[in-house]
């Protein structure tokens, strides 16, 4: 008796806690409406992806008047670019690009573009593509959705046939 005296008000505070308790539960992080190959061509605002994006890597301009980026989301496992500029001292016409290629030494470039960014937009971004199968480069250039700036390297007959980069600027392929 004298042991069951000492531990009843023990019983009951815990008893007040675990009914306090019961109501609280925990919440699952957001989850992305896309993963890997199913978020190829979406929107990244669009399907959460924006939520934990991170920046692979970002050139920009000499004068800061563009800027461009290589997003990439952990949780949906995707890449896409996005471009940002000056609109008092960037160029008129701004054109964002995002390159993906399937084999790493080469291969056929696709691209997702965000194509002109019109009079007063000072930024926006492409759709995302798998980041598991691709390699990937973000690009501005000021031509048209279609040139890209730094073409992969181009060897024909043992010589180094690539372009000089002109027009706007690139991330490294990752």
């Amino acid at each position: 008796m004298h042991g069951i005296r000492r531990w009843g008000p023990a019983a009951a505070a815990l008893a007040l806690l675990a009914g306090a308790f019961q109501g609280i539960q925990a919440t699952p992080a957001a989850a992305a409406d896309c993963w890997r190959a199913t978020c190829a061509g979406k929107d990244p605002i669009a399907m959460g992806c924006d939520d934990d994006a991170e920046i692979l890597q970002q050139v920009t301009e000499g004068d800061e008047s563009v800027a461009v980026r290589l997003m990439w989301s952990p949780k949906c496992q995707s890449v896409w670019a996005k471009i940002s500029r000056d609109l008092d001292t960037s160029p008129d016409y701004v054109y964002g690009t995002l390159w993906t290629t399937r084999a790493p030494d080469g291969g056929v470039e696709q691209y997702d573009t965000t194509d002109l960014l019109p009079d007063g937009v000072a930024g926006a971004y492409t759709e995302m593509q798998n980041w598991k199968k691709t390699s990937a480069k973000a690009c501005w250039n000021d031509v048209n959705a279609q040139y890209d700036p730094v073409p992969l390297k181009y060897i024909k007959d043992n010589n180094d046939a690539s372009l000089p980069p002109v027009h706007g600027l690139c991330t490294d392929w990752l």
